[in-house]
């Protein structure tokens, strides 16, 4: 919708500003743009960065530093889109600045747009005396970008979906049915007023129709951006030619006036609601209603005293003296009320958000564990429960919270084992002693990989008994059936990695098969429905192709808060604190009901959880460095624990 509407607006610009003047100015054109959209955009950018500094962790600091740059160069898009397909990334908190992938978008559209429509209308169409020539043209090289931007939308949404949300090429022909529509202008405004009345409902009950029909499971933006695309320029087509008043739920002064400050609203929500959740991360009626009113004063307040203001200064060019003291008394006598009801909103706002803040602030009772190593699951279950009733962080983490975001997967030991790629070297990933008697393989998606550094410990604990392989592969789960992941390369990789890991474990006869893949539901290839009994029952499938002894269903830990979002320095423990999600309680169960002979199911609560509830760090460890991955070092310091479920699972020789 935003794409059709600024596609229609901008086109129409350009081409009035050639049919006024005879020429299309490139310099006053972008000139116009810089003042209708820096001023307010920078503000916010400044704002956002300095809000980040205070209420976020310094790894989520740094990441919106990075996120107001490309911002501020309109690059967004481009660092969405990249963050979105690395696997380590994907699911990280929403940067406040997220939002500005479209304006990023638009504006890349506008770098290019106007230079070619100044190219077709100034060598194309020439002198053409034609009426409507220019029009014509216009509209005419449009048709040519919708269709090619459509087809590649199509293309890309089906090959890499994150990719092609992100991309400008996928986008731009959003942009140019908005620019057919402005360049048809004459031709629909001719249109009789019934007509235009079905167009308009028509296209308005089409919008909220999108809301209902597009959901995560629908291929998007190709093809099924095309609805609220083809919506928006039903409603855009019944306004030419006449105001659409008989359209009451758009032309009323409370949606004409949400509309005249919805560029404010547009930039300031997401920060808005990125840093309330920080402040109030209880969500209920009040706190909605709440945060809503506070980007409603803060949006009236940056539309009548930054974007109004500045986006209206008078251009001095070709004025005198006099002309120019003229224009800027009424620029001033314009916006000096403004300013004084904006800066009483100002005062309102800092108000509601200091008392947010001393909301959010909870610590009474100190953060007390046992600081002795942990040798056993009574040990670490103390260190959990101590960590679930702790209300302020401890200042003895090490690694900290933000060491072990910053670093993600890297500093595990067995990273490479499981990177998209050509299948690792097998060699390269097994550990302990090369000439054991016993081996053992660890396979999975990422997972695995995070309990990788448990089992080459206990490898290189097992007195030169067991060499343990831990291979697999981030975002690829040990199915039989290609689960979709929008990891870049992933879905290439995963059926060549699973294929040669079997081949391997046929070849080498290991003792067991330690397998570990999220416990989460999925979606085939072809974008159909996996559920939780299906991603079980397609695992066990799977490592019956192996032909091993002993299967070992070790389960992940319970999913954990997202750290980038609970934790910051107005935070406490409680708010990283989880209960036992519902979807690892069903995959345990079914696990537990579907375990053959020769396979057994291990829980991963005795280390991960206490008392139903999962904290973010137990002892002076962080447990995971996102909501699904454990630490290395917490992965390390857990083995003996993973080691003595493995060894009353009927595995023997696992000595210390």
């Amino acid at each position: 919708m935003f794409f059709v509407i600024s596609g229609f607006l901008i086109t129409g610009m350009i081409l009035r500003d050639r049919e006024d003047t005879g020429s299309i100015s490139l310099g006053r054109f972008y000139a116009r743009r810089a003042k209708r959209i820096l001023p307010a955009a920078l503000t916010v950018l400044a704002v956002t960065a300095v809000a980040a500094h205070f209420l976020f962790n310094t790894t989520r600091q740094l990441a919106t530093l990075w996120d107001a740059g490309f911002a501020a160069v309109f690059l967004s898009n481009w660092r969405s889109s990249a963050i979105g397909t690395d696997y380590f990334h994907a699911d990280t908190a929403a940067s406040p600045l997220q939002h500005f992938w479209s304006l990023s978008i638009e504006e890349q559209f506008y770098l290019v747009w106007p230079g070619l429509l100044a190219i077709v209308l100034v060598v194309v169409v020439g002198q053409s005396k034609k009426r409507g020539a220019g029009r014509l043209a216009v509209g005419l090289v449009a048709a040519v970008l919708v269709g090619a931007s459509f087809s590649f939308a199509m293309t890309q949404t089906a090959l890499n979906p994150t990719g092609a949300y992100f991309s400008t090429l996928s986008r731009a022909w959003e942009l140019g049915v908005g620019a057919i529509i402005a360049a048809a202008v004459p031709a629909l405004a001719r249109i009789p007023f019934p007509a235009r009345f079905v167009a308009g409902w028509l296209g308005l009950i089409g919008i909220i129709a999108s809301f209902v029909v597009i959901d995560d499971s629908v291929a998007f933006p190709g093809p099924w951006a095309a609805l609220p695309v083809a919506a928006s320029a039903l409603v855009i087509i019944g306004g030419i030619g006449g105001r659409q008043r008989y359209l009451f739920p758009l032309e009323n002064p409370v949606a004409v006036y949400l509309g005249d400050i919805s560029y404010s609203l547009y930039l300031w929500h997401f920060p808005v609601i990125t840093f309330m959740l920080i402040l109030l991360p209880t969500q209920t009626i009040f706190t909605t209603a709440f945060v809503a009113a506070i980007i409603l004063v803060i949006s009236i307040v940056s539309y009548h005293l930054i974007e109004q203001p500045l986006h209206r200064t008078p251009d001095l060019r070709g004025l005198d003296a006099d002309e120019r003291m003229t224009a800027w008394q009424a620029w001033r006598e314009r916006f000096s009320g403004q300013a004084m009801v904006s800066t009483i909103g100002v005062a309102v706002v800092a108000l509601a958000v200091v008392l947010a803040a001393g909301n959010a602030v909870d610590g009474e009772r100190p953060f007390a564990s046992s600081d002795s190593p942990v040798l056993s699951s009574d040990a670490i279950q103390a260190d959990l429960a101590a960590a679930v009733s702790a209300t302020t962080w401890p200042t003895n983490l090490s690694p900290s919270l933000d060491s072990v975001m910053a670093a993600s997967a890297v500093g595990n030991p067995a990273k490479g084992c499981f990177e998209v790629g050509g299948t690792p070297d097998f060699g390269a990933c097994t550990w302990g002693n090369a000439n054991a008697e016993h081996h053992m393989y660890l396979v999975g998606d990422s997972t695995a990989l995070a309990y990788a550094p448990a089992f080459k410990a206990i490898a290189e604990a097992s007195a030169g008994q067991w060499k343990i392989t831990t291979i697999g592969l981030y975002g690829c789960r040990f199915t039989d059936v290609l689960v979709r992941n929008d990891g870049a390369g992933v879905m290439e990789a995963c059926p060549v990695r699973k294929a040669d890991v079997a081949a391997r474990i046929l070849e080498d006869k290991p003792d067991v098969v330690v397998v570990s893949n999220a416990f989460a539901a999925g979606q085939s290839a072809d974008g159909g429905s996996i559920p939780i009994a299906g991603m079980v029952d397609s695992t066990i499938a799977e490592m019956a192709k192996y032909r091993v002894n002993q299967v070992v269903y070790l389960a992940p830990p319970p999913l954990g808060a997202d750290l980038a979002q609970c934790y910051s320095p107005v935070s406490s423990p409680q708010s990283c604190t989880v209960p036992v999600d519902d979807a690892w309680k069903a995959f345990a169960e079914r696990f537990e009901k579907s375990a053959v002979d020769g396979s057994v199911f291990l829980t991963s609560l005795p280390f991960s959880c206490a008392d139903g509830l999962c904290p973010a760090f137990a002892g002076t460890l962080p447990t995971k460095y996102d909501a699904v991955h454990m630490t290395a070092e917490y992965s390390t310091h857990v083995a003996p624990v993973i080691r003595k479920e493995l060894v009353d699972a009927g595995i023997k020789h696992l000595a210390d």
